[in-house]
């Protein structure tokens, strides 16, 4: 690939080889929109639409659930952030494993993240649809994932610097709302509701852990810390002087989401044990009415389904089609999908066949919020491993450069935890994956062997 006519970023790989990134994408985006991306991406708010799940499976320790997931995650966010320090380009873990491993390992990367984000934006939509639906029960939960996938497409398909303006407007709301539901949630935990406080039980309780029924739960729960790692897919819109806090960005979010997450579950397990819930999907939305009447019930039944629906589905298909958009242009997936819109500077062919592709699954699994999530999971861990294992490669192997801790022991703890919730994943789940991934290697040998593609990344 040659770089002739675009946007380049010029950078020497550790055997001395130049990579050019090309078509240029606009660089216009700051440190702060990395963190508004990654927190859009994980949502203040995410665990409304999944604390039944995770109480139900936890055995109601869902603060715990989130703390253990963030425990694990972090160690793999340091290894996002060493490498998208020395990579500074677009394809997050295919980009990576590609130049930490080899071509072959890269697109085994690029294959699972795909299955990660391709499912992420049709997960937010049923997610949207569940919520709105149970407000809303006259209208059907597809007819509102046509709604929020033609939107959530449009907002892409408009540009990365509209996107990041709305992703600003979203993020503040959603924090707004967080603080209603906090405060209400302690002035009726102060007036003798659910456990008449915040207590450690929420938190810990030996006669209720159990490590299958934990791991689960984090298994679950993980699912509303994937965002970390999509800031890396904006590295080629990063202004250059920025490019080098693109890993601090991650890190960054995800300290701050943690925070949030495990004030407000803790807040709804302690109003908990007041509460009927008519099902998991929306056992969240039972407790917001316990603590604050049919006001708080409906502010966070909808706010769920538009931060879901729109905020955080945008920047789903906005991190897949930046894959998608390095994939094509490094031939290992269609073509079609490098091209960039001549006026807004986007990979509007690839946007669209997300949004198209989004909509099918939502459509297909509306009804089994859990089975979607997990499989998700499967993909986004299942990459996690090579990123960590890429780490080694790229600065151990590659560059020659023997930092033990930094460089040996500290991914290794980061693949080591991700194997462990692979383990802890239920046999369909595994099953689906490993039906997955024989897909990926079918279309791989045709690849090479029909088509007779070696890739070298310029990307």
């Amino acid at each position: 690939m040659t770089a002739k006519g675009y946007d380049q970023v010029v950078m020497a790989s550790p055997g001395g080889t130049t990579h050019t990134a090309a078509p240029g994408l606009r660089r216009v985006l700051q440190f702060k929109d990395l963190v508004i991306y990654g927190m859009v991406f994980m949502l203040p708010i995410a665990p409304f639409s999944l604390f039944g799940i995770v109480q139900h499976v936890s055995h109601g320790l869902v603060p715990l659930a989130y703390l253990l997931g963030a425990a694990v995650m972090a160690f793999t966010a340091r290894s996002y952030g060493l490498l998208s320090a020395a990579i500074p380009l677009a394809g997050s873990a295919y980009t990576y494993t590609s130049m930490g491993i080899n071509d072959t390992f890269g697109f085994i990367a690029g294959w699972l993240i795909f299955l990660d984000y391709m499912i992420a934006p049709g997960l937010m939509y049923v997610i949207s649809a569940a919520s709105l639906h149970d407000l809303f029960p006259a209208i059907a939960r597809w007819e509102w994932i046509v709604v929020f996938t033609v939107a959530g497409t449009g907002i892409n398909v408009a540009g990365i610097q509209f996107a990041a303006r709305a992703n600003r407007i979203m993020l503040y709301a959603m924090l707004l709302i967080l603080g209603v539901f906090l405060v209400m949630g302690l002035v009726a935990l102060a007036h003798g509701k659910g456990n008449g406080g915040l207590t450690a039980a929420s938190l810990f309780d030996p006669r209720r852990f159990a490590w299958p029924a934990i791991g689960t739960a984090i298994l679950i729960s993980s699912t509303n810390f994937l965002g970390f790692d999509a800031i890396t897919t904006l590295a080629e819109e990063v202004v250059p002087e920025r490019r080098h806090l693109l890993g601090r960005a991650g890190l960054v979010t995800l300290a701050i989401v943690v925070a949030l997450f495990v004030a407000q579950s803790w807040v709804a397990a302690d109003l908990a044990p007041g509460v009927h819930a008519a099902g998991d999907d929306t056992a969240f939305y039972d407790i917001a009415f316990y603590a604050g009447g049919t006001f708080l019930r409906a502010l966070t039944s909808i706010s769920v389904a538009l931060a879901f629906g729109i905020a955080c589905a945008v920047v789903c298909q906005s991190a897949i089609a930046r894959i998608l958009f390095a994939m094509g242009r490094d031939r290992q997936m269609p073509a079609i999908f490098a091209r960039v819109h001549p006026r807004t500077q986007q990979p509007y062919m690839a946007n669209l066949f997300v949004g198209a592709v989004s909509l099918v699954l939502a459509l297909a699994f509306q009804d089994q919020i859990e089975q979607l999530a997990l499989f998700q999971n499967f993909g986004a861990l299942s990459c996690f491993c090579l990123v960590n294992i890429s780490v080694t490669g790229f600065f151990w192997v590659k560059r020659g450069e023997r930092r033990v801790v930094s460089y040996l022991m500290l991914p290794l703890v980061g693949l080591l935890g991700t194997v462990a919730l692979l383990v802890a994943m239920r046999r369909e789940t595994l099953e689906l994956g490993g039906a997955w991934l024989v897909a990926g290697a079918v279309y791989y040998v045709v690849l090479r062997l029909a088509f007779r593609r070696r890739v070298t990344i310029d990307a």
